[in-house]
Formats: structure tokens, sequence, C-alpha cells
């Protein structure tokens, strides 16, 4: 198939010129152009995205507005308005766990199907994430050495832990130590005490005390870190409990990178370009960057456009990085980019609690069990963290597909119930949905990859082809999840008269988590990785990438926070160079 592009450049054009040219204004790059230029205030930096949002309280109040109107209440519905006839300038995937929509940007080839997608916006997928924040266990680095099984990432926990302490202050993250110490060794407090559980999470908690291990190990429930203030924080302000974390915040409590964008173009002088999709990167003979092409897709002609920087910053994700990687023809011997595609596979397991629990009331989620995080079993079957929901059935039933199932008897072709009847039975079944998700761990697999297709967008640059497969390794961990979560449900039915519980049996069936991890992983061996412990490439010592796209292994952390630590090490590296 031909993917090639024109790579002769018009060499009449002005080209700017600056220190740092950072490609994507998500949490990283937004992160990586604050710390930059804290470090360097004299330093020209540009942040450039495809996106074309506002990053003010006006357009927050936009977003919540169409959610609200929306009748589908998903990831997209804040945000299509962002989408129509735009899509094929700043493509987004349409939401997590919809993989139709998903395939109107992804060409996949299976043999599986990648459910993660994500928001490309200023700002990025982290207006639409739920904002939980715990850290990578010290294990998860040491996959190799411990467990025999993947490799190991080219720094350890203690390496990264005083920037996790600086990314929980970026970002805000609010948690109790005393709960994480053991786990995740801290040198300093979190910036703010922890979400106060739900009426429905304390009780679940209660009933839960008596649950002392499974399979023993312990069953220990504890508040997750969330980048979600409990008080007022950074000009932000405590959480308000909307319960739409996912997929908007209407306060603005929950962190979103458009703290940092508007940080970085408001107070510190980055300069920031919006709807400009950069369509490659060409090689600049006897410099150590590449040349950043991109066209203004906001403009009538989009004409195609160019900078330089001495640094060239890629704080794409895990997908675009390393499309634009193979559409620029850079440097790729060690045949690595692309390759090692990751996500968190996760499913739940629901039921009605046996006395009203009231979701909805406050974040999606506030408590965790994360004791099957780490054990020896991890040499043969994938690790997992579990939440305790406290958003309903979550994707398993909504709400609205209740009432529906409670109104209409679709044998019989007539109403079940209505009026007062209806309204008492939707009452006593809603306030009592509860569910407990899993979130599994997936080992890196060179054979799940991400290159280029034949199909092109309306910037005729190449879609993303995405080839998937679920090993054994995550399978037996949905299994293992699965056999956990039912025997916790269990112990509810009998101390807390919980019924309803389904599904019964485990299967193959799993969501994506929208954590697209992996392809262009961190390593001292040029040989085996694309960018070595600073992030920094092997083989263009003028380019950097930040973001998820360098984990070597994924853990069963959300991944958010060890980016944010990744990029500021990286942005230091980076700053010293200047």
């Amino acid at each position: 198939m031909d993917t090639s592009m024109n790579t002769s450049l018009d060499t009449s054009m002005d080209t700017s010129s600056y220190d740092v040219v950072i490609v994507g204004a998500g949490v990283a790059g937004a992160l990586a152009a604050c710390r930059i230029k804290e470090s360097r205030p004299h330093a020209r930096v540009l942040l450039i995205d495809a996106g074309d949002n506002a990053i003010d309280t006006t357009q927050r109040a936009a977003f919540v507005d169409a959610y609200q109107l929306s009748a589908a209440k998903n990831v997209p519905s804040p945000y299509a308005a962002l989408r129509n006839n735009k899509d094929g300038y700043a493509p987004s995937s349409d939401g997590v766990g919809d993989p139709v929509a998903m395939n109107r940007y992804y060409v996949e080839t299976g043999p599986d199907l990648y459910k993660s997608g994500f928001q490309r916006m200023v700002g990025g997928s982290t207006w639409a994430w739920r904002g939980n924040s715990p850290r990578f266990l010290p294990s998860d680095f040491e996959m190799k050495t411990r467990f025999g099984v993947a490799v190991d990432w080219p720094l350890t926990y203690n390496d990264l832990e005083p920037f996790y302490a600086q990314a929980e202050n970026e970002l805000g993250v609010s948690g109790n130590r005393t709960e994480w110490e053991t786990a995740t060794p801290r040198s300093t407090d979190f910036p703010m005490p922890g979400i106060v559980p739900s009426y429905g999470d304390e009780l679940v908690r209660t009933a839960l005390a008596s649950l002392t291990e499974i399979d023993e190990v312990p069953v220990t429930v504890v508040t997750t870190p969330q980048a979600r203030n409990t008080r007022d924080y950074q000009g932000r302000p405590a959480c308000q409990g909307n319960s739409s974390c996912i997929p908007v915040c209407p306060s603005g409590a929950k962190y979103d990178a458009s703290v940092h964008v508007r940080r970085a173009r408001d107070e510190l002088g980055v300069e920031v370009r919006t709807g400009c999709t950069v369509t490659r990167l060409a090689p600049r003979p006897g410099t150590a960057s590449p040349t950043v092409v991109f066209r203004d897709w906001t403009t009538t002609d989009r004409p195609e456009q160019q900078v330089n920087g001495t640094h060239i910053v890629l704080a794409l994700n895990a997908i675009e990085t390393p499309k634009l990687w193979l559409i620029s023809g850079l440097d790729n011997r060690s045949d690595q980019v692309g390759r090692n595609l990751m996500d968190h596979l996760a499913e739940e397991v629901v039921g009605l609690f046996g006395q009203p629990v009231f979701p909805f009331r406050g974040p999606q989620s506030t408590l965790s069990i994360e004791t099957f995080r780490d054990g020896d079993w991890r040499r043969t079957t994938g690790a997992f963290r579990m939440t305790i929901g406290n958003d309903g059935w979550g994707r398993f039933e909504s709400p609205g597909a209740a009432l529906d199932k409670l109104m209409w008897d679709p044998a019989a072709k007539r109403l079940r119930h209505y009026g007062d009847d209806l309204r008492d039975k939707l009452a006593e079944r809603v306030t009592r949905m509860m569910r407990i998700g899993y979130s599994t761990e997936q080992l890196p697999d060179p054979a799940n990859r991400v290159t280029l297709s034949d199909q092109r967008d309306q910037l005729d640059v190449p879609r993303p082809k995405i080839a998937f497969r679920i090993d054994d390794y995550s399978k037996r961990a949905l299994a293992y999840g699965h056999s956990v979560a039912r025997r916790i449900w269990e112990h509810l039915e009998h101390t807390a008269g919980a019924e309803e519980v389904e599904p019964l049996q485990p299967s193959l069936k799993y969501n994506g988590a929208g954590h697209p991890m992996g392809t262009t992983r961190m390593g001292t061996d040029r040989a085996t990785s694309v960018v070595d412990a600073d992030g920094r490439s092997h083989a263009h010592p003028g380019l950097w990438i930040v973001g998820n796209s360098v984990f070597p292994t994924g853990s069963t952390a959300n991944p958010t926070l060890t980016l944010a630590a990744l990029t500021l090490r990286t942005a230091d590296k980076l700053a010293a160079t200047l």
C-alpha cells in the first residue's frame, strides 16, 4: 500500500524557529511546556495542538449544556459540536467502549478489537477522565526481575518517586497517606485529604469489613487518590459531587489539562497554536531535530506550514505518536515504533445491594481494593485493581435501560408498570444499584501494534491501523478478576442482602479502560526501545517523547499520574540542555 506523503518543503515559506516545539496540548504537553518555561523563562516555547476548543469557563459551560441536552449520556456527548464536520482534521475516536464509532478513525485488523479511544482537543482526554490517580507499584517497574515476564523499566520507583510527588501537586491529587504508605512509599503527604466516601460507599465498606481475605489476599477498602479537589486548590473549587466526572466536570474541581495550557499561555508566555494538525516531521540534514509540518485546518485553504525547534517534543498518545513517526519516515531500525500497544482490559460484576445506597451522589468512584495488584501469580496471570462504583451499574445497565425494562414487557408487548407503581419500582431498583469493577494488567506484545493504513483522512494523512490480540495472560486476569468480584458479592449477599448479581460466570467480554500505552517504549538498548530513560530519542537527539507511549509495561494503575511524573522528569532533562 502507498502511505507515502510529499516530503519536499516549500523553502519560500516563512519557517519560525523556537527553542522547543511541543506537539500536543494534553496533560503531557501542557505540563512539559510549563515546566520548561518555568526553568528557562527566556526560552521560546511553542505548544501546538489539533484541537480548536476554548479552555475557559464559557467553554466548560457549553460542554455541560451539551451533555445535559444530549439523549445519550456518554463520553462523546459534551463534545459533539467539536467533531461536527471536523473529524477529518482533528479526529477523535468518539469515546471509550464504542468499537463502531472508533472504527470511523481506527482501521482495525484484529483478531480482537482495541476498545479504547481518546479525545483530540486542547486539554486532551483529561476533559473526560475520571481523575483516578494511583501511583504504579515498585514491582511494576521490575516485571522481568521479579516475575520473569515482560521487561524492566530503565528506571525504578525510587527514581520516579520525587516526580510522583511533584505531579500530585501539579494535578491537585487528594488522598490519604496512611492508606497508601506501605504499597507506594512516599516522601510527602498528598496535597489534599482524600475524597469523602458517599453514604452508599460507607454502607458497602461496612458490609465488607468482615471479609478479611480471598485466596489469602487481604480484602482492604481504601480511598482512591484522585486529581479532584477536596478544598479550594490553585484557583479551582472543591468537588460538588455532580457525578459526571466522565464525561465532564461542571465545576472544574476535577483536574484537566486546560489548567496547564492556560498557565503556559497566560502566565508563562508560551505561544499556543490550536486548530493545527501536524501531518509529518521532515528531516533537516545536519540537525538533531526535524521540521514540524502542519496544516491550520480552521482556515479555508488549509495551507501547509512549518516550524523548527532546537528540540521537538512529541506529546501525543500511544496511537498518534507512532503514527506520526511512521508517516515521517523517521529512524525505526529497532522496529519498535508502534509495537507493544497495551490497555487495561476491564469488566464489572453488578448487583442490587440489600438497602438503598443512593448512587450518583458524589464522584463515580471513591473507594477501591488495591491488594490484588501484586502477587506471585503475576508470573502467569495478570494483576488487577478493583473499584467500588458509585455510578449505579455503570456501563452494564443505565438507569434509562432499567426504566425501559420496568416499563415494557417485550414478550407480551404491553406495559409492565406505569404511574405511581412505575415510580416506586424504579426508585426501589435504581437506588440499590452498585457495581464492583476490575481493571486488569496486560503484558506488552510486539504483535499488538499501530501501523499505517491505506485509508486517509481529510488532510490526506493515513489513518492508524491497529492489530490487537488478547493473550492468555490477560484472559486469565479477566477470569480471576471476575472470580474475586463474584466472591465479594457472595459475601454481600450473605451479610447485606444483596441480590440479582450478574454475570454469574466469567467470559472473555471486556471493555477498554481508555488507557492506550506503549508503542514507543523507553529503554537502555536502542535495539529494543525508541527513547532512553529521559524520554530522548536514541536515533534523533533533538526529538523527545512524553506520554503513555513510552511505558514499557502497563501496570494496573490508571496511567495519568505516572505519565505526568515522567513528563516532569523529561522536561527537567530537556531544560538542562537549553
